[in-house]
C-alpha cells in the first residue's frame, strides 16, 4: 500500500498489511511498510534532526561492543534509513539506544541487563547465551535486543527483558520492531491524540477491543506495561489494562477522524493537536 498522506486509511485493516510484510521475503522490500506508515503519519524525512549519522563508532579496546559481524543487515539498515524517526531528536521515546549494540552477558539474577537463562525456551545455542542490546529505556527497566546466536540472520526476531520471567520475543523481525517502535513512539509527536477523562477504562476498552481489529503485532511489553494496539479508519487506539491507571489514548491523522472515533465511543475525551508540525 502506499496511500497518499491525505487519503483516508483504514488501520482496522493494518493487520493485512503486517502480513504481507511479513511474507515478503526481498530484503528490498523490508522497508516498504515502515516508510508508508511515516508517510501516512505526516512524518517529513527532510526535516529530520538525527541523533545519529547511521554508522555505528566504535572505540579501540571497547570489549562491551558487538563488533560488525555480530550486527545484523536489517539493524545497520534502519539506522541509515532517511525515514528513522526513532533517530530523529524530535521524537520523544524515553528510551536511550545503543549503536552499535552493546553485549549482554551478566547470568540471571546478575542485575537488570542479564543473558539467556539456560533453560529458557528461546535458546539457539545453549553455548552462547548472549544477548545483544538495541534500545534500552531510560531508567534501565526494559532492554531490547537481539540474540547472539541469531547475529549471523539478515533480520532477526527482536527480544525484550521487561519482566522477572526473563526475555521474550518482542517482533519476529528486528524490521518488524522498528515498525513497532514506530507505532509506540510516532502517534505521540505527529498524530491528534485523545485521553479519556472520564474513568470508564474498562467499558471504553471493551468497546475498542469489540469495533476496532489489533494492529497485528506482538504485546508490547515496558515496565509493567503490556499495550496492545488497535486500528480504525484514520485513527489507531493504544490500550494498556496493566500500566499505572490503566492507560488509554486514542490517535488520529485528522481530527476529524479523532472526534468521529470518540462520538462513536462515547464518554468525555480531551483531544490534543500534534505537538510537532505534520507539514
Amino acid at each position: 500500500m502506499s496511500a497518499s498522506p491525505r487519503e483516508a486509511i483504514d488501520y482496522g485493516r493494518f493487520a493485512e498489511r503486517l502480513a504481507a510484510q511479513r511474507a515478503n521475503q526481498d530484503p528490498a522490500k523490508r522497508w516498504d511498510l515502515y516508510r508508508d506508515f511515516h508517510r501516512e503519519w505526516g512524518f517529513d524525512p527532510e526535516g529530520v534532526q538525527r541523533r545519529h549519522d547511521g554508522e555505528p563508532v566504535y572505540r579501540d579496546g571497547d570489549d562491551r561492543l558487538v563488533p560488525p559481524e555480530k550486527v545484523p543487515a536489517a539493524l545497520r539498515e534502519w539506522w541509515k534509513l532517511r525515514d528513522n524517526s526513532f533517530a530523529d531528536r524530535r521524537v520523544c521515546s524515553g528510551w536511550q539506544f545503543d549503536w552499535p549494540p552493546e553485549w549482554i552477558t551478566a547470568p540471571p539474577g546478575n542485575g537488570d541487563a542479564e543473558a539467556l537463562a539456560p533453560d529458557s525456551p528461546l535458546v539457539v545455542d545453549p553455548d552462547d547465551l548472549r544477548m545483544c542490546s538495541v534500545v534500552i529505556e531510560n531508567q534501565g527497566c526494559a532492554y531490547w535486543g537481539y540474540e547472539a546466536a541469531e547475529a549471523q540472520l539478515d533480520d532477526p526476531r527482536a527480544y525484550v527483558l521487561a519482566t522477572e520471567e526473563g526475555w521474550e520475543v518482542q517482533a519476529d523481525s528486528l524490521s518488524e520492531f522498528a515498525l513497532l517502535v514506530a507505532v509506540r513512539t510516532l502517534l505521540f509527536s505527529f498524530g491528534w491524540m485523545a485521553e479519556n477523562w472520564d474513568d470508564e477504562f474498562d467499558a471504553v476498552a471493551d468497546r475498542i477491543r469489540a469495533t476496532m481489529p489489533e494492529l497485528g503485532f506482538r504485546v508490547w511489553r515496558e515496565l509493567t506495561s503490556e499495550i496492545v494496539f488497535h486500528g480504525g479508519p484514520d485513527t489507531v487506539a493504544w490500550v494498556d489494562p496493566t500500566g499505572d491507571g490503566d492507560q488509554l489514548y486514542l490517535f488520529g491523522r485528522t481530527r476529524e477522524a479523532l472526534e468521529r472515533l470518540t462520538a462513536d465511543l462515547g464518554g468525555e475525551w480531551k483531544i490534543s493537536p500534534p505537538p510537532v508540525p505534520s507539514e
